[in-house]
């Protein structure tokens, strides 16, 4: 019977309904590495035209920029592209949470396949949280994020 069990409670694991705490998320700011390029966090900011009421559309820079005004339209550096659900939550990709690596130099897009999302707060104006994220050794941060929320 507890042979059963475990091969049971196993299974389920395995299909994804006990991993998300073992995906731990650093408490120093987000860094690592997009397209093999050291990166580290700058800025983040909502993209209003591609957010939804239940996702938001999160540009991430590594240049500190001032949020909501059109200056990410300049960068050309390395950067992620978050979208993250507007509740607060602690969430696997593929639950919502969806992460793209962009590489502008080369045009590519690489779609994170392992990773968890941790959104502590949201309000009007600022989403806070934190995330381990990997597409492969060139693409994996860790560590904590606030991201303005722009307006409409």
């Amino acid at each position: 019977m507890r042979r059963a069990l475990r091969a049971i409670l196993l299974a389920a694991c395995l299909a994804g309904g006990c991993n998300a705490g073992t995906i731990e998320i650093s408490s120093a700011p987000m860094a690592g590495l997009i397209g093999g390029v050291a990166w580290s966090f700058g800025t983040a900011e909502t993209n209003a035209l591609l957010s939804r009421s239940d996702q938001l559309w999160i540009d991430v820079y590594q240049e500190a920029l001032a949020p909501c005004t059109g200056a990410g339209a300049s960068v050309s550096s390395n950067r992620l592209i978050l979208n993250a659900p507007t509740q607060a939550g602690d969430y696997l990709l593929g639950s919502g949470v969806r992460v793209t690596f962009y590489v502008p130099m080369t045009g590519n897009n690489y779609v994170a396949t392992q990773g968890r999302m941790v959104i502590d707060q949201v309000t009007d104006t600022m989403l806070s949280g934190g995330a381990n994220l990997r597409y492969d050794d060139s693409n994996d941060v860790d560590g904590q994020f606030q991201a303005t929320i722009c307006p409409p």
